[in-house]
């Protein structure tokens, strides 16, 4: 299952690769850089923290949910689940690429859209990929990291902005996706967040946040 599941993360950015052949892309080779993890060791690990809001969702796969990605020997870097019973093995990775945070980020997106809209994950992935090609804006950014203001850059999506089918899509037509990195933050992503539009009646319809987060082991 595991291996499976590195296979379809992979997916999604070999999907892209050979668009990018010859080509300078700025959005996505910021979201995607190499090298974020030539620094670490093996033993180190960097945490992150997610949060869930979907209405078309049951109130079980929603709320906050903790990450572990340690650095192993040979080169992989393993992404691990936080229960409260200890940790639940996600993927291993190949470190020497770089942190797989995105991929994770993005190919769980796309099964949250897939289940919540009735759409082909195909199709979606798509989007994204075409997304990740021409985002909507990049920005110089401050991001917070352990008490102290740092220099990034910030990275807006809109994978369904302008799309033929976008209609069919209900709330996630005008969905964005939200990067900020930072060369002073570890492991390079600072947060990731993908989230419809806030509703008259206040919240979102959909909202998914990934985070560095400061927790010490």
């Amino acid at each position: 299952m595991r291996r499976k599941v590195s296979g379809i993360f992979l997916g999604l950015m070999l999907a892209v690769g050979p668009v990018l052949a010859g080509t300078a892309h700025e959005g996505y080779d910021l979201i995607f850089r190499t090298g974020t993890l030539e620094d670490f060791a093996p033993g180190d690990a960097l945490h992150y923290q997610s949060e869930t809001e979907n209405a078309a969702a049951p109130p079980e796969a929603q709320g906050a949910q903790g990450y572990d990605l340690r650095i192993e020997e040979g080169g992989t870097a393993r992404l691990l689940r936080v229960l409260d019973t200890g940790q639940q093995p996600v993927a291993g990775f190949d470190a020497t690429v770089g942190n797989p945070m995105a991929m994770f980020f993005l190919e769980r997106l796309v099964r949250d859209l897939a289940q919540a809209t009735g759409g082909s994950t195909f199709y979606i992935r798509n989007r994204i990929k075409e997304s990740l090609l021409a985002p909507v804006g990049i920005s110089p950014v401050q991001v917070t990291w352990q008490g102290k203001d740092h220099a990034g850059q910030e990275v807006l999506l809109a994978p369904f902005v302008g799309d033929a089918n976008a209609a069919r899509l209900g709330p996630f037509a005008e969905l964005q996706v939200v990067f900020e990195v930072s060369e002073t933050v570890p492991g390079w992503y600072h947060s990731m967040r993908a989230e419809t539009p806030e509703r008259d009646s206040g919240g979102r319809y959909f909202s998914s946040t990934l985070a560095l987060s400061e927790t010490e082991e």
